[in-house]
């Protein structure tokens, strides 16, 4: 009866919704939802034809590794944090060839001169 209503091609293999709708027209039975919802998934035909509505991620397309430390760096401000000694932010430093990280005080107003300035001092 299931396949009756889902595969003849002038069906055209409906949805479970659908095919719901057509059963129901002319049967009922105890679990009638869930042996809809098992025959449907179970079909070779419409898995292999369903429409997928999750797009595709891009490829990636990784850095390449820098060849020295300390060439290559990713700066990254933390903060607001509360106040302590006039700084309420967190300069992260990283160095792209050895994952080596240098933390710096400083504040959140701070500028990209200053921030120059603080890590060329450090070094």
């Amino acid at each position: 009866m299931l396949s009756d209503n889902h595969n003849p091609p002038d069906v055209g293999h409906p949805g479970q919704h659908r095919i719901m709708e057509l059963i129901k027209r002319n049967y009922w039975w105890p679990g009638i939802c869930n042996d809809i919802q098992k025959y449907v998934q179970g079909c070779q035909e419409c898995q292999q034809n369903k429409v997928q509505h999750i797009k595709k991620a891009a490829p990636l397309h990784p850095l390449p590794t820098p060849k020295t430390p300390w060439k290559e760096i990713s700066i990254d401000v933390i903060g607001p944090l509360p106040r302590s000694e006039d700084k309420d932010a967190i300069l992260v430093v990283v160095d792209q060839f050895s994952k080596m990280i240098r933390l710096m005080a400083t504040m959140t107003s701070i500028s990209s001169s200053k921030v120059a300035r603080i890590y060329w001092d450090d070094i």
